[in-house]
Order: C-alpha cells, then sequence, then structure tokens
C-alpha cells in the first residue's frame, strides 16, 4: 500500500477520536437579571443572590399538583435548600390567588389527616414572567440550578421528582460534587 493511502487510512480512523483528548469546558448560561419583591415582603435580585447557589422553581399560582410535587421532591431530597418560585403568569394575584396564599398552598400539599406535612420555610414566593422569557422556560414546574457565580448549571423542563438527581444537580451547582 502507498504511504498516501496508509495516510489516508490512518486519518479516517483517528478522526472520530477528535477532541477527545482536550479539556472542552461547556460555557455556562448566566442566570438573567431578575429583582421581585416575595411573599415574605423581601426584595430577590441577582446581587441578593450572588455568591451561593440557589435553585429557581418556575410555576404560576395556579399550577398545583405538578408544581407542588417538583417543590416538595427538593424539600424531600435536602430541607432548606434556597429556592425561589417564580411565577411565569403575568397577572396579579392571577386566578384571584396572592403570592402569600400561593405559599401557603403549596405547603399544604402533603397533609393529610391532621399531619401538617412539610412547610417550605425557606422558600420565596415571586413573580418572575420576564426571567421566565430570558430562558425560554413555557411549562410551569421547570428548574434551574444556579451556581455562586450566578451560572446556570442546569436548566429542566417540565416536573422533576427524581431525588437522586436533583441531589445531583444541587451538587453541582454548589460545588459539592
Amino acid at each position: 500500500m502507498s504511504r498516501i493511502k496508509l495516510l489516508l487510512v490512518l486519518v479516517v480512523l483517528l478522526f472520530p477520536l477528535t477532541g477527545c483528548t482536550a479539556q472542552e469546558e461547556e460555557a455556562l448560561q448566566s442566570f438573567p437579571s431578575f429583582s421581585t419583591v416575595a411573599d415574605n415582603g423581601e426584595t430577590y435580585n441577582n446581587a441578593r443572590m450572588n455568591g451561593g447557589a440557589y435553585i429557581v422553581v418556575f410555576s404560576a399560582e395556579w399550577c398545583n399538583s405538578p408544581c407542588y410535587t417538583t417543590m416538595h421532591a427538593i424539600w424531600n431530597a435536602q430541607p432548606e435548600l434556597p429556592v425561589l418560585v417564580m411565577s411565569t403568569d403575568p397577572a396579579e394575584n392571577a386566578s384571584g390567588v396572592t403570592l402569600s396564599e400561593w405559599h401557603e398552598s403549596a405547603n399544604a400539599h402533603d397533609d393529610e389527616e391532621g399531619d401538617t406535612g412539610v412547610e417550605l420555610t425557606t422558600y420565596a414566593f415571586m413573580k418572575g414572567v420576564e426571567t421566565a422569557e430570558a430562558l425560554g422556560i413555557t411549562r410551569p414546574g421547570s428548574l434551574a440550578f444556579v451556581n455562586g457565580n450566578g451560572d446556570i448549571t442546569y436548566l429542566h423542563e417540565g416536573r422533576l421528582d427524581d431525588t437522586a438527581t436533583i441531589l445531583e444537580k444541587w451538587n453541582e451547582a454548589s460545588g459539592t460534587a
């Protein structure tokens, strides 16, 4: 076999391995700029959240079971994580529900026969329409895991109730992985 043919065969065989030895880092998307008042009366924004990882649940005042399932799955995976729950509904008091009533309804999701269940005490409920739009979020119950630099380490559309995945993605965002 001529040298040229041998060289061509080697190039064809080795081409699929291109880039396998290089350390390629995927560029992370920054969480959009936001500033909003939560149901607890406090203002949340990028500056307040800077330096610590957090999770954002995109929901709506009228979204109960699938959205509440995600919120409680996060709590059950690891209680008291910093979670912002942002409504994607532009209406003020969507479906006639205030942010505080929405929070109370989410707390009551797992209440049964005198058992008050989980209280989502560290979760802040707020409007987040523009933030969701900036990320192209269209499904309530969607999640963003954000690291201490304000970068999204994982974006999930739709309900997420798998404890192992929640913990894995939290550990990646918080740098404990």
